[in-house]
């Protein structure tokens, strides 16, 4: 915890980006196996930080279950009443939704990749609907708002909900 936040402040005290440094530092901790053939490696003790390594992996993991949960009551705590059954723009979120799915298709039959469960769970992360959030009003659609993106972001939500809770695992096992 200590190193991030030293590799934090001193990516910012020489103005560099401190996010790719922590990545990188990540990257390195995740593969310390793979790094100990080098000498500075040996100096970390690599036996013993490999345990406090995989604590930390826990506590990331309780965090990060944390800041989501807090992120979607806040998300559902914005969202208007309105903006969510508006029908004007039902039809426009479900049609994105729909090039969502086909782009997806296209996607995992190009990567060779079994269809289900997979073509249910897009990409879909915090940081993009934080972006969508953060549209400045002038630049949004007039007529549509935030309906739009609020539609398409519970659209895919249950699709994914419902495209895993009916998936079988034995369909995609015969399916490889």
């Amino acid at each position: 915890m200590i190193m991030i936040v030293l590799v934090y402040a001193l990516s910012k005290l020489l103005h560099l980006p401190a996010l790719l440094f922590i990545l990188i530092l990540g990257l390195s901790l995740n593969n310390l196996d793979e790094l100990k053939r080098f000498k500075f490696i040996k100096w970390l003790n690599p036996d013993v930080l490999d345990g406090e390594i995989h604590k930390f992996k826990e506590l990331v993991i309780e965090m990060t279950f944390l800041v989501k949960t807090v992120f979607f009551i806040l998300f559902g705590f914005l969202i208007n009443t309105a903006d969510v059954l508006n029908i004007e723009v039902l039809p426009i979120s479900s049609a994105l939704v729909g090039i969502f799915i086909v782009i997806r298709i296209i996607q995992l039959k190009l990567m060779k990749l079994p269809l289900m469960p997979l073509l249910f769970i897009a990409p879909r992360g915090l940081i993009t609907i934080l972006l969508f959030i953060s549209i400045p009003v002038e630049f949004q659609l007039r007529n549509y708002g935030q309906s739009l993106m609020i539609q398409t972001i519970l659209m895919t939500i249950l699709l994914m909900m419902f495209g895993l809770m009916f998936n079988n695992p034995k369909d995609t096992q015969n399916e490889k």
